[in-house]
C-alpha cells in the first residue's frame, strides 16, 4: 500500500512539475460587452432594466510564478479605478479561474499564446454585472 501512495504521489508532482503553463505576463487587450444592473446605473436604465455597454478592457499581468498570475485590469468605462486581479491555470496550461479585489470571479481559456478568452460575472449591494471577452496580447 505505501508503494502504491509513493507511487500515486509522484505522478501527481512529476504531472504539477512538468506543467507547461502559458506566459501571462505583459498587456492583454480587447473589447467587451458587458451587461450591468443596479443602483450604480440606475440612472442610466428604466427599473429594473440592465444597461448594455461596449467598453476597451486591458488585462495587465504584472508577475507569474508557474501556474498563478497577478495583475490588474482597467477599462474606459467613466468613474472607474484599476482593480486588482489574481488568477490561476489548470496543470493542463489550457484554462484556469481568476478572482477580482471587487468580488468578481470568472473563468479562462487559453485559445493560443497570444488569445485568451473568459467569462466574468460579479455581484456586489450596488451592481450586478457579466460578461465573456477575447483579449489579444499586445506585442512589443
Amino acid at each position: 500500500m505505501k508503494k502504491l501512495i509513493a507511487l500515486l504521489v509522484s505522478i501527481f508532482v512529476g504531472n504539477a512539475q512538468g506543467a507547461n503553463y502559458p506566459n501571462m505576463e505583459g498587456i492583454w487587450a480587447g473589447t467587451v460587452r458587458t451587461v450591468a444592473s443596479g443602483e450604480q446605473v440606475r440612472e442610466q436604465v428604466a427599473r429594473g432594466g440592465a444597461l448594455i455597454q461596449k467598453l476597451n478592457l486591458k488585462l495587465t499581468v504584472t508577475y507569474q510564478d508557474q501556474e498563478v498570475f497577478i495583475g490588474e485590469s482597467t477599462s474606459d468605462a467613466v468613474d472607474t479605478e484599476p482593480v486588482s486581479v489574481w488568477g490561476a491555470i489548470r496543470s493542463t496550461g489550457k484554462e484556469g479561474v481568476f478572482v477580482t479585489a471587487n468580488g468578481g470571479r470568472g473563468n479562462i481559456w487559453f485559445t493560443n499564446p497570444n488569445q485568451v478568452e473568459f467569462c466574468f460575472a460579479n455581484q456586489t449591494p450596488e451592481q450586478m454585472s457579466a460578461y465573456c471577452a477575447v483579449l489579444m496580447k499586445q506585442l512589443e
